[in-house]
């Protein structure tokens, strides 16, 4: 009996400090609903106005409050935020993409501006936001373009195929090939695309960009951006020239077979940083099929963007 009274009091006593703890008011947090992204961009400066932003990194009154993805939900596209503020706030959403297709690598896109708007936030309510944004001008910052593709001219394509035992490059229109990217905001200039075909007797291909020079070499982004569809994988890499170590083929990511165009954002920074004493660079393209299978390979919008 004695046992058992000890038992009971102590008991009593965890039952005594557990309602301690959550006694009194709790408090209710606001919330925010972030809905997907608008795009827009200046077609002669920056391309076609792609993107695939997939996350928001949230400041409040300049405090980094967390990176959110947006998601798929039965009623919609979007993130709710529970925020443990209230009354009238800064916002602040920084587009987030992932590098390299990994969503491991979420960053901040550094060439796209973060959405601002002032909000009063109310315990239990939500706010709805829906971001916009657009690349940082390059008449005011210190964003470059180093090259821009996107097949709308003839004498443009600035991709070149490395020898004649490779598939060819060619410029393919949406008028004749429905699998052509085609500007949904300005059809009647905008409708070309980058076409490769392996299989038959060339059952691989391999394109690269002209000699690169001029980039920065002390750890700033050099990204390149890139619209595409395949039937198979492609492997992105990167030929150095340097008169220390000759000509170096490094071979960099995998970009996976898709059945819809994507947009893929390439983080080329790492290898340049580490090459800072190469003559120039060529970034290039590859694929490959088995023997009696085939694969066709469609681009657009190529474009090297770095801040100087």
């Amino acid at each position: 009996m004695k046992c058992l009274r000890y038992i009971f009091l102590l008991g009593m006593i965890l039952l005594m400090l557990s309602c301690k703890k959550f006694s009194g008011s709790q408090e209710i947090p606001a919330y925010m609903k972030i809905e997907p992204w608008s795009f827009t961009s200046n077609y002669e400066q920056m391309g076609a106005a792609t993107h695939a932003i997939t996350d928001a990194w949230l400041y409040i009154n300049g405090n980094y409050l967390g990176c959110y993805e947006l998601k798929t939900h039965d009623d919609g596209v979007y993130t709710m935020v529970p925020i443990l503020e209230k009354g009238d706030k800064k916002i602040q959403i920084y587009p987030g993409v992932k590098l390299n297709g990994i969503s491991s690598t979420r960053v901040q896109y550094p060439f796209y501006k973060p959405y601002t708007v002032n909000t009063t936030l109310v315990p239990g309510e939500i706010s709805t936001v829906t971001p916009s944004t657009t690349y940082y001008s390059i008449d005011s910052t210190l964003v470059r373009v180093k090259m821009m593709e996107d097949f709308e001219e003839i004498n443009n394509i600035k991709l070149y195929r490395i020898d004649t035992t490779y598939a060819a490059l060619e410029q393919i229109s949406h008028r004749t090939d429905t699998n052509a990217w085609m500007d949904p905001l300005d059809t009647i200039n905008h409708y070309r695309s980058g076409h490769i075909h392996v299989g038959d007797s060339l059952r691989r291909f391999a394109v690269a960009s002209g000699e690169l020079t001029g980039l920065p070499t002390v750890g700033n982004y050099v990204l390149m951006e890139m619209d595409y569809k395949c039937d198979a994988e492609i492997l992105i890499g990167m030929y150095i020239w340097s008169s220390q170590n000759g000509l170096q083929d490094k071979e960099l990511y995998y970009l996976k077979a898709t059945d819809t165009w994507k947009k893929a954002y390439i983080n080329f920074s790492p290898t340049i940083t580490e090459n800072y004493n190469a003559t120039y660079v060529k970034f290039y393209l590859k694929g490959s099929v088995l023997e009696g299978e085939s694969a066709d390979y469609y681009f657009d919008n190529i474009k090297l963007i770095y801040l100087e």
